[in-house]
This record gives C-alpha cells, structure tokens and sequence, in this order.
C-alpha cells in the first residue's frame, strides 16, 4: 500500500498537469502561466516548483507518455504495443492540434522528443561510428515523426492510425539503421 503523503503528491502533481492541459488548450501555451496553472489546480506556487521547474518542465511532462512511445519506434524491432493507442488519441483530440503543434511549445516539444529519441539511438548503436552525429540523427528522426503525425493530424491526408503507426515505426527504424550503414572510420561523427 503506498503512503499517504506519496499519494497526496501524485494527486497534486496530476492536477497541475490537469490544470495546465486545460490552459494550453483554452489559451495555447504563450498565454498560460504559472500562476494561472496553480489557481486551476487549487495549489500553491512552492507547491508547482516541486513538481516543475516551469513552464518548458510541466509541458515536457505532460507530452512524455505520447513522444516516448514515439522514440521507441527507433529502438523497437515491433512496433510498440500502445502506438495505437496513443495515435487514436491524438486523433479524437486533433482539434487541439494547434496547442502542440504550433509556436514555442512546437519547438520545446520537438527539442523533447529528439532528446528521446538521441537515448535510443545510443542504445541502440552504443560504440558504433554513425554518418551523423547522435544528436543531428535524432533531431533528423524527432523532426519526420513530429512532421507525419502534425500532417495527419491537421488533415492534409487522410491515413488510417494504423498505417500511421507502421509509417511512424517503419520510418524510424529505417532512419535510425540508415545511421549506421555508412560512415565507418569517419573521424568524429558519433559525437
């Protein structure tokens, strides 16, 4: 059973997260603030610095779950078991698209995500000369993930999720294996 005070901490941290998704998505992340995140949450200001270190922190958290499952996609043989899901997801919420996709917290969340995506790539060529270095191939992989999801989100094609995922997945690992196929013996590209 877990301890009280742990639990009350979750609470806490999930309401915030509630608090601040509701902002973005009434107002867009530029107009939300601290302030405004802990009124809706019914914390304290200390309360939120607990938890985040701010803004960039609460939004980064609060889009974890879903480009985590996407940076798997470079390291996972399979595609991952909850891509479907987080992908219908982001369907039926898509008119919330410009809240992510858009702006400052475009560019936070796509920092994120090749960040994420950067950790898999070392797993998954630890000690391997790349054509790229780690980070330019994340930001590579990070950048056509996010492109392919805001397209299909926005609607300027139509794909089922499922043939999303496979592209999403297939894509990935495509890039991520293209890395390490040329380049051996190049002086510093795997920095």
């Amino acid at each position: 059973m877990r301890r009280l005070p742990e639990r009350r901490s979750d609470e806490t941290r999930a309401a915030l997260l509630s608090s601040f998704a509701s902002l973005v998505f009434q107002d867009g992340f530029e107009n939300v603030s601290v302030q405004r995140i802990v009124a809706g949450a019914g914390t304290a200001r200390s309360t939120f610095y607990e938890h985040f270190g701010g803004k960039e922190d609460i939004l980064r958290a609060s889009m974890a779950p879903f480009f985590a499952t996407f940076a798997d996609c470079v390291s996972s043989e399979n595609r991952p078991d909850h891509l479907g899901k987080v992908l219908d997801h982001m369907w039926e919420n898509r008119r919330l698209t410009d809240a992510i996709f858009s702006g400052a917290s475009r560019l936070i969340l796509a920092r994120n995500l090749s960040e994420m995506v950067e950790a898999r790539l070392r797993e998954l060529h630890a000690g391997a000369q790349l054509t790229l270095p780690y980070r330019l191939g994340a930001i590579m992989i990070a950048d056509a993930q996010m492109a392919l999801v805001e397209s299909w989100l926005r609607g300027r094609a139509f794909a089922r999720h499922e043939d999303v995922g496979a592209a999403l997945h297939d894509s990935s690992r495509a890039l991520a294996r293209a890395l390490a196929r040329t380049g051996v013996g190049r002086k510093g590209s795997a920095s």
